[in-house]
């Protein structure tokens, strides 16, 4: 995989572990009945966290599930990605003021089109904090999303780049400046790739 890459899969379906990966990816004959590892990058657990393709050489790996849709997210480096379904939810107000920074907030919740802000905020600022490692451990109301570099404090900065994705559906990921997000939207019957 190029070092300047990003690649995405949406999947029509709920797809977990191995069988979402094996998707898209040929798994080396080595790692095929291995478990996927897991590490947390704020606590170093791993009986949690982010996967961890068990081969050596493995791309960095982050996956994302919705109301009958995955994503998968393949990378050189820190990679990230979530995925949500818009629309109504019960207690927006109170998803806005654990999503949004007061200034966010202020700014965004006056707008006609504020729960669409929301849904994209909400997907950009996991998507950053997955890349890390850290998951929701970090309030997203910490850190703000505005830019297409973003930085957690005391992190990194990583690029932000919106999924071009079905309609009701909206995702982001989260990689380095450098890299190129190639999407690919996959709708019918889903089989493993032949190795």
């Amino acid at each position: 995989m190029n070092e300047d890459r990003c690649d995405v899969w949406l999947v029509r379906g709920t797809l977990r572990g191995w069988r979402l990966i094996e998707t898209v990816v040929a798994v080396p004959p080595q790692a095929r009945g291995l478990p996927l590892g897991r590490r947390c990058g704020a606590c170093g657990g791993t009986d949690h966290g982010r996967p961890i393709l068990p081969w050596p050489d493995a791309p960095s790996v982050s996956v994302s599930y919705t109301d009958g849709w995955s994503a998968l997210v393949l990378a050189r480096g820190r990679v990230g990605v979530d995925i949500e379904r818009c629309g109504e939810r019960p207690a927006l107000d109170a998803l806005a003021e654990w999503v949004w920074t007061p200034a966010e907030y202020e700014e965004r919740r006056g707008r006609a089109d504020w729960r669409s802000c929301l849904f994209r905020d909400w997907t950009r600022k996991e998507a950053l904090l997955k890349a890390h490692g850290v998951g929701l451990s970090v309030s997203m109301a910490s850190f703000e999303v505005g830019r297409r570099i973003a930085r957690v404090p005391g992190m990194p900065p990583l690029a932000v780049t919106d999924l071009a994705s079905p309609p009701g559906l909206v995702g982001a990921v989260a990689a380095a400046p450098s890299a190129e997000v190639r999407v690919r939207i996959v709708s019918g019957p889903i089989t493993p790739r032949r190795y």
